[in-house]
Order: C-alpha cells, then sequence, then structure tokens
C-alpha cells in the first residue's frame, strides 16, 4: 500500500461468530509482525451486494476481495498481510 502507513482491511460478516474469530485472528497476527492494520467491519447488505459476497465472513483488501466463506490461518493471514505491507 504505497503511501500509507496501515493496512486497511475489511471485514464483511464481522458480526457473525466466524467473523469474530477472524477479526481476532487478524489482530493477533498483525500485533506479533508490528504491523499497522485498520479493521473496517462492514455488516450491511449493501457491502455484500457491493462486493458480490455470497458467503461470510469475508476478507477484502484493496477492493479485492481476498476469502470468503472461511476462517484464515495465523499463517494464511500473516502471509497476507505481509505481503500487503511491502506493497
Amino acid at each position: 500500500m504505497k503511501g500509507s502507513d496501515n493496512i486497511e482491511i475489511k471485514i464483511i460478516g464481522s458480526n457473525c461468530s466466524n467473523g469474530m474469530r477472524l477479526k481476532k485472528i487478524i489482530k493477533r497476527v498483525s500485533k506479533e509482525n508490528n504491523i499497522d492494520v485498520i479493521i473496517n467491519e462492514l455488516n450491511n447488505t449493501s457491502s455484500k451486494k457491493k462486493y458480490n459476497i455470497n458467503m461470510i465472513p469475508a476478507i477484502v483488501i484493496d477492493d479485492k476481495i481476498i476469502s470468503q466463506g472461511k476462517i484464515l490461518s495465523d499463517k494464511e493471514i500473516k502471509k497476507l498481510i505481509v505481503n500487503t505491507s511491502t506493497i
């Protein structure tokens, strides 16, 4: 993310139990790796329609759907945020 100190991660469906778990994983992994993230929680139907999300929770970074309908592992989250922070 050029010109930005933070990575913006949108979680669509963060109010469901899996969304809450995903949010905790993202926070933990970003803290462990000293990477600043801003988590935007989008819990409305219009967000699901905007990004054409069929299954929640979903992760959107740079307006690209990264995953939907599953909880990513710590390793998968680390790979995402480390790669995004070096762009």
